[in-house]
Parts: C-alpha cells; sequence; structure tokens
C-alpha cells in the first residue's frame, strides 16, 4: 500500500467525476461495513444519548460492591416510551426518485417502497448485491436473492397508498420497551460484561435521574450475575427470547439443552 499521502495526490489528480466515482464507491462500502457491524452487536458508537417521551427506573439492584473503596455497581431495570412517527406517504412515494419504486407483498398485503443498498462485500471477496425495503416505522435490508424468492412484486400508486396509509393506521401512538443496563463503578468488572452487545447509553428519566452505563442485553443478564457472584438474575421473557433469536445469534442465547432444538 502507497503512504497516505501519495495515495490522497493520485486521487486529487483524477477528474473531478472520477473523484466523485471514487469516493461514493467507498461510501457504500463503509456503509455497509457499518451495517454488518451493526448486525453482529460489535458496532461502537461511543457514548449514546438516548431521547425518548418517558425513562423509568422499575427495578435497581446492587450487584458488586468495590471490597476497597465500597463503591457500587448496580444494574437499573429501565421502562422506555417511545412516540410513534411513521413514515406519511408523501414521503413514501418520493422515495421513488431516489432512484427507487413502490412494491406490495402478495402474502402479506404490505407496502415498501423500494431502494438501492450497498452491496456486502465478505472478507474472502465475495460480494452479496442487497436491496433496501421501507416500511412505515422500519427498514430491512436483504439480499438481491432473498428479494428474487420472495412475494414482492412492482405496484402502482394507487394499488401501493391505500395499503400503506392503512398500515400507518394500525401504528399505535407509543411504544412501550425495557432494557437493563450496567451503570456506578464498572471499570473493575468490565471484562465480566459481554463482549458483544455493548453499547453504552446515557439518559435521564422522568425524575431528572441522570443514568449512563453499559447495555446488558436480557439473554446475557444471567452470565453478567453469574460471573459477579450474584444470585436471582431476571428471567427472559417469551418474547424477550424470540426477539434475541430473531435479532440476536441462538447460540448465545439458548441453553445448551435447547441448542439441538433450535437448529431443527
Amino acid at each position: 500500500m502507497p503512504p497516505i499521502t501519495q495515495f490522497l495526490n493520485r486521487v486529487l489528480a483524477l477528474r473531478i467525476d472520477l473523484q466523485n466515482l471514487l469516493f461514493a464507491a467507498f461510501e457504500q462500502l463503509l456503509e455497509a461495513r457499518i451495517e454488518a457491524a451493526i448486525t453482529a452487536g460489535v458496532y461502537d458508537l461511543g457514548v449514546e444519548t438516548l431521547a425518548a417521551e418517558s425513562f423509568t427506573v422499575a427495578e435497581r439492584r446492587t450487584v458488586y460492591t468495590h471490597p476497597a473503596t465500597g463503591a457500587e455497581t448496580r444494574c437499573y431495570r429501565v421502562l422506555r416510551k417511545d412516540r410513534n412517527r411513521p413514515l406519511p406517504l408523501a414521503e413514501a412515494l418520493a422515495l421513488r426518485a431516489t432512484p427507487g419504486r413502490l412494491l406490495i407483498n402478495e402474502q402479506s398485503h404490505r407496502a415498501a417502497p423500494q431502494i438501492h443498498a450497498p452491496s456486502l462485500m465478505h472478507d474472502d471477496g465475495r460480494v452479496v448485491s442487497r436491496t433496501r425495503l421501507i416500511r412505515p416505522m422500519a427498514r430491512e435490508t436483504i439480499t438481491l436473492e432473498q428479494f428474487e424468492h420472495s412475494h414482492w412484486r412492482k405496484a402502482s400508486v394507487d394499488e401501493f397508498t391505500p395499503l400503506w396509509e392503512a398500515e400507518c393506521a394500525r401504528v399505535p401512538e407509543f411504544s412501550e420497551s425495557s432494557f437493563h443496563i450496567i451503570t456506578g463503578l464498572l471499570l473493575p468488572i468490565w471484562d465480566r460484561l459481554p463482549a458483544h452487545d455493548m453499547p453504552v447509553y446515557r439518559f435521564e428519566t422522568d425524575d431528572g435521574e441522570r443514568v449512563i452505563g453499559r447495555l446488558v442485553t436480557p439473554e446475557a443478564l444471567a452470565r453478567v450475575y453469574e460471573g459477579l457472584g450474584v444470585n436471582g438474575a431476571p428471567a427472559v421473557s417469551h418474547f424477550e427470547a424470540w426477539s434475541a433469536v430473531l435479532n440476536r445469534a441462538p447460540r448465545s442465547i439458548l441453553p445448551e439443552d435447547c441448542r439441538s432444538a433450535a437448529r431443527w
């Protein structure tokens, strides 16, 4: 690899249109890497400030006390309430100019604009082409192969509009969720916390309490309690277990006697 100054000088020697193509390709590769890191739970945003309609600490428990200083490490269960803001119809239709197109799903009767997504390059050099579906409350990135085997098809504005508006109307005003955060003294126990899914959150509760700490996913909480020598870790609810299997690696979530069943 040439020195960075030599590389930049060569870039600056290119015509402007070639420079634009080069940086556009770089941005696509960078975005794909970031998405892959977020999916794998290893993307580090630093200290992330959370904003929501409401934060309430429902449970507090001391899980570690430093033997020399008496400083405490605490586990909070925080209730979060967010106002839902589905994407308006006008903005969904405007995505056709990105360029994109309107789709409807013949099986689920949902609507989604389809736009370009950056390709994903694996470590072995394989490039996977992808596409992105915009939903009223989320966006989903899938491979072109997955898309071709799906029930999505191109739709007109007249077909798209009623399905989109109906789904937006079904979105509740608020969404409620909860999460666990380890706060207080963290450095002495940092190695006992999970090495994945480890964002650091900062937020203020409805009572004015300012909290900063490490997120711990529900399925990892039992291992954290065990590592700290604390009994009585909160049980994982059915909803939390299902969400974890969908969004994170099942082998790190399910107990050993359930993993063989999960493979089937």
